[in-house]
C-alpha cells in the first residue's frame, strides 16, 4: 500500500532526548517521504480507498453494542441527569445586539461565551442520546441544531469585523465555523436515523453552504476573501480550519469524488502548517496554541490515515515528531511551563495528542489509553475530540498503548528558536528565549526569562492579555503586557523594544554541562536606539556547587542614555535590604540579589494594570539606574531562599 503524501522535513534528526521508550526509540521515525504522485492518480487511489458512504468518528446510536461500551467509559448516569436538567431550559438567545459588540466596542468575550453554551447544549444532548437511546432527548437536540441553523453566521464576531459574514456579503470558513460544522456533522452522524428528516437534510444542506462549498470555491482557485487566507497560512488557523473542513466532508458529503477532493487539497496546504514551527519544533504560539493547532493537525492527521487507509497521513515525518515533542522540551519543572507569547500561565499540554503523534509514526499499531472524560468534558469538547478520546480506545483495545514524548535531560535547547530550559535542581529551574519579534503571536519579549520553584513559576512572563479589539490591531503593544514592558527585559535610553522580523537576538554562545549551563544572548538589535553601541545578555544556570541562576546585561553607550531592567512576578515579595529581595512564599520563595557596576540604582516597584486572565495582576520590579551612563553592569543573582 502506497502512503500518499508525507510531509518531508530534511532538517537535523530527531533528538534523542525525546524518548518513547525503548522500543519506540529504537524505531526509524526520521525516514524519507515517497515523492508526492502524479494528482489525477492521487486522487483516483484516494477516492477509492474512501468509504462508499460519508462516516464520522464514533458510531451510529443504533449500534448499541459500541455505544454501551462507550457509556462503560464516561459517567454516564452524570451525564443523563446534567441533559435532563439542561432540558428544562430554552435555548439560549444570541441575539443580534450581542454579535454587534465587537465591531461597536471590542468586546469579543460575551459573544463568545453565550456561543459556547449553545453548543455545550448540543454535546449534552447528543451524548446523553446517544449512550440512553430512549428517544428522550432528540425534542431538545432538535431545538438546539435548529437554532444553530437560524444563526446568521458561525463566524466568530472578531474574525468578521466589517460584518462581511454577518450581513451576508461573504460566506467565509474561521475556526468557529470548521469547529462547529465538524462538531454538527458528527451528530448528524450518530443520530441520522433518529433526527427528523428535514431537518437533517437542512443541516446537511448547511454545512455544505457554510463549509464545504467556501473552500472548495477557495482551493480550486475561484475568488478569495479577506477571511480564507488560512488555506496556506502557518499558525492554528490553517490545522484547526482544514480539520473542520475535512472532518465536515468525510461525515456528510455523499459524493465521494468530493470527499476526495476535500482530502486533497487539505493534504497539500496542511503541509503549510508544519513551516510555522522553527525546525527543531518549537512552537512560538506558546502550550495552549500547541494544544489548539498542533492538536487538531494529530486530530485531522488520525482522521485522513483512518479514512484513506493509510493512504493519506499528513503526520508522519521527523518534523512533526519534533513538534509533538516540543511541550516536553519547554518544560522547566514537572507541570511548570514559561508563559511566552500569548499563552496563559495556567495553560498545560496535553499529552493526549502528543500520544496521537507518536502513534501515526510508529511502525507497529498502538493503541489510545482510555481518557476518563467527564461530564464537563463532553459538554465542553468540540463533539468530535471527544469522540475520539471514547471511540478510539475501544478501537484499540489490545494494543500497547503510545506513550507521549518526555524529556530526560537536564536542559533542552531550542537552537533555531533560540529558547533555553534546563532545571538546576529537581525544584528549581528556568527558561530564556531569544528569536524575533515577528514571532506567531509575539511579544516583544528578546532576553525575557522565567525562574520556576517548588511548584510554580515565581518570576515570570505574565503571558496573554485577555482578548479584544487592540490585542490584534495597531495598538497591539500599547499593552504593558504584550510590550517589553511587562517583561523581564531592558529598557534602553528610555525605548522598549520594537515589533518585526529585523528586531531579533543573536546567540553569541551556548555551553552546556553537568555543572551548569550558560547561553549569552546580544540584544542589540532588539532597540531601535542610535545610540546604543553594545546590550549583552548572558544567562547561566548553575547546578554545582550550589544551585543558582546568575542573569548579567552588560550595556555600552556611544553617549550617556538611560538603562533599566525588570524582573516580573505574580507574588508577594519584600526588600530585605537594599539590593536583596525575597521573591514568592514557602517552598516557591526565591532570594534575589542585584549588583551593579557603572552607577547608582533604585527598585521601582509597579503594579501592571491590565486586563489578563482571572484577574492576575503582575508586579514590575523596577531595577532603574539613577542617571544615564556610558556603560554599566547590572548583576541578578537567583537562588531558593
Amino acid at each position: 500500500m502506497t502512503t500518499l503524501p508525507l510531509f518531508s522535513y530534511r532538517g537535523r534528526p530527531l533528538t534523542t532526548l525525546l524518548l518513547f521508550s525503548a522500543a519506540l526509540f529504537s524505531a526509524s521515525f526520521a525516514a524519507d517521504t515517497p515523492p508526492r504522485v502524479d494528482s489525477s492518480e492521487w486522487l483516483k487511489e484516494v477516492a477509492a480507498a474512501l468509504p462508499e458512504e460519508p462516516r464520522g468518528w464514533g458510531a451510529r446510536a443504533t449500534d448499541r453494542d459500541l455505544w454501551t461500551r462507550a457509556a462503560a467509559t464516561v459517567p454516564a448516569a452524570e451525564l443523563i441527569a446534567a441533559a435532563l436538567e439542561a432540558a428544562k431550559t430554552p435555548t439560549p438567545a444570541l441575539p443580534d445586539e450581542l454579535y454587534l459588540r465587537y465591531s461597536r466596542d471590542g468586546n469579543r468575550v460575551e459573544y463568545q461565551r453565550a456561543n459556547l453554551v449553545r453548543m455545550g447544549r448540543v454535546n449534552l444532548f447528543a451524548w446523553a442520546e446517544g449512550v440512553e437511546h430512549r428517544g428522550r432527548f432528540l425534542p431538545a437536540l432538535a431545538r438546539e441544531i435548529e437554532a444553530m441553523l437560524e444563526e446568521r453566521t458561525w463566524v466568530l464576531p472578531a474574525h468578521d469585523p466589517n460584518l462581511n459574514n454577518f450581513e451576508g456579503r461573504w460566506t467565509e470558513v474561521d475556526l468557529m465555523v470548521a469547529m462547529k460544522g465538524w462538531s454538527l456533522a458528527t451528530v448528524a452522524y450518530w443520530h441520522a436515523e433518529a433526527l427528523p428528516p428535514a431537518l437533517l437534510e437542512k443541516l446537511r444542506a448547511e454545512l455544505e453552504r457554510r463549509v464545504i462549498r467556501p473552500f472548495l470555491s477557495v482551493a480550486r482557485g475561484g475568488p478569495g476573501s479577506d477571511g480564507m487566507w488560512w488555506l496556506r497560512g502557518d499558525n492554528n488557523w490553517n490545522s484547526v480550519c482544514h480539520a473542520g473542513v475535512v472532518g465536515t466532508a468525510l461525515a456528510i458529503v455523499r459524493s465521494r469524488q468530493e470527499r476526495a477532493e476535500v482530502v486533497r487539497h487539505a493534504a497539500v496546504n496542511l503541509e503549510y502548517f508544519l513551516r510555522g514551527f522553527t525546525p527543531d519544533g518549537y512552537c512560538s504560539e506558546g502550550i495552549g496554541y500547541w494544544n489548539y493547532g498542533f492538536g487538531h493537525f494529530t486530530m485531522v492527521s488520525e482522521t485522513l490515515a483512518d479514512a484513506t487507509g493509510g493512504r493519506v497521513r499528513p503526520l508522519a515525518g521527523d518534523h512533526a515528531l519534533r513538534v509533538a515533542g516540543y511541550p516536553a522540551g519547554f518544560q522547566i519543572l514537572s507541570g511548570v511551563y514559561p508563559a511566552f507569547a500569548d499563552m496563559d500561565v495556567k495553560d498545560r499540554p496535553s499529552s493526549w495528542f502528543g500520544a496521537l503523534a507518536v502513534r501515526q509514526v510508529f511502525p507497529k499499531p498502538l493503541g489510545m489509553k482510555v481518557w476518563n472524560l467527564t461530564v464537563n468534558d463532553l459538554r465542553s469538547l468540540q463533539t468530535y475530540e471527544a469522540a475520539m478520546k471514547v471511540f478510539m480506545p475501544l478501537a484499540t483495545a489490545g494494543l500497547p498503548p503510545a506513550p507521549a514524548p518526555r524529556i530526560q535531560a537536564s536542559h533542552h535547547w531550542f537552537a533555531d528558536a533560540q529558547v533555553y530550559t534546563g532545571r538546576a535542581s529537581p525544584t528549581f529551574g528556568a527558561a530564556i528565549k531569544g528569536g524575533h519579534n515577528a514571532e506567531q503571536h509575539n511579544h516583544n519579549d528578546l532576553g525575557s526569562y522565567v525562574v520556576a520553584a517548588g511548584d510554580r513559576a515565581v518570576l515570570v512572563d505574565p503571558g496573554l492579555e485577555v482578548y479584544t479589539a487592540r490585542t490584534f490591531g495597531p495598538d497591539r503593544y500599547v499593552s504593558k503586557v504584550l510590550s517589553s514592558y511587562g517583561h523581564a527585559v531592558p529598557v534602553v535610553a528610555g525605548q522598549l523594544q520594537q515589533p518585526g522580523r529585523e528586531f531579533a537576538a543573536k546567540v553569541v554562545s551556548t555551553a552546556f554541562s553537568e555543572k551548569e549551563d550558560t547561553v549569552v544572548l546580544d540584544l542589540s538589535k532588539a532597540y531601535a536606539v542610535p545610540t546604543l553601541k553594545s546590550l549583552i545578555r548572558s544567562f547561566t544556570l548553575r547546578r554545582q556547587p550550589k544551585a543558582e541562576i546568575v542573569v548579567t546585561d552588560t550595556v555600552e553607550f556611544f553617549e550617556p542614555a538611560a538603562f533599566e531592567t525588570a524582573l516580573i512576578t505574580f507574588e508577594k515579595w519584600r526588600e530585605r535590604k537594599p539590593g536583596q529581595l525575597t521573591v514568592g512564599e514557602g517552598a516557591s520563595a526565591l532570594k534575589v540579589e542585584v549588583k551593579v557596576e557603572g552607577g547608582s540604582w533604585k527598585l521601582r516597584p509597579e503594579l501592571l494594570q491590565e486586563d489578563l486572565p482571572a484577574g492576575r495582576i503582575p508586579t514590575r520590579l523596577g531595577l532603574t539606574m539613577d542617571t544615564t551612563l556610558r556603560s554599566a553592569t547590572i548583576a541578578v543573582r537567583i537562588s531558593p531562599n
